[in-house]
């Protein structure tokens, strides 16, 4: 699954022709990629929590309306699947077959990352130079997306948190409603 998503990130800037910054893992998926793979070696639950919730939000919303130049069956287009695909593979099989879950003191945990994560990304995104648009801090996509439908930068920052946060809550909603059946 890294091994997908990296090399993914190296064919889009050597390839395709995207900014060097792109084969940097620092967009939500990258982080994801990063964090359900740390949990499958080592089984800390904060990176199951992490990568749960930014892969099912931010990476269920790739798959919906991706970043990708070329469409089917371009490569890049193959690579953009394949790569967000295994994460969330691997955050289903995490929930599934190791039985791990999220509760909600897990979902406040990663809202409290989440907006950490998004301050320190805010602040490497000038660093690493203007073409530098992780986590879509910096500038909307280039591609259509939600994030298209928020005021201009940078007070689209606004509403992507609160898109952040309602996605976050909302993917925690099956598990409140279980809890809630199961005391009944």
């Amino acid at each position: 699954m890294l091994i997908a998503h990296e090399i993914s990130g190296i064919y889009t800037t050597t390839l395709f022709e995207y900014p060097w910054q792109e084969a940097i893992p620092l967009h939500m998926c990258d982080m994801s990629a990063i964090a359900i793979a740390y949990f499958l070696f080592v089984r800390k639950r904060i990176f199951f929590h992490c990568a749960f919730f930014w892969s099912v939000g931010g990476g269920g919303m790739a798959l919906v309306t991706p970043t990708v130049r070329y469409g089917f069956p371009h490569l890049e287009y193959l690579l953009f699947y394949c790569a967000h695909g295994l994460i969330l593979l691997a955050v289903f099989f995490s929930l599934i077959a190791l039985n791990t879950r999220p509760f909600f003191k897990d979902m406040l945990m990663v809202i409290a990352v989440s907006i950490i994560t998004m301050l320190i990304v805010y602040l490497i995104n000038p660093i690493l130079g203007s073409e530098a648009n992780f986590w879509y801090l910096a500038s909307k996509p280039d591609s259509l997306t939600v994030i298209n439908f928020f005021p201009d930068p940078p007070y689209h920052i606004i509403g992507m948190f609160i898109l952040g946060l309602l996605i976050i809550i909302l993917t925690y909603i099956p598990f409140f409603i279980m809890d809630r059946i199961r005391k009944i």
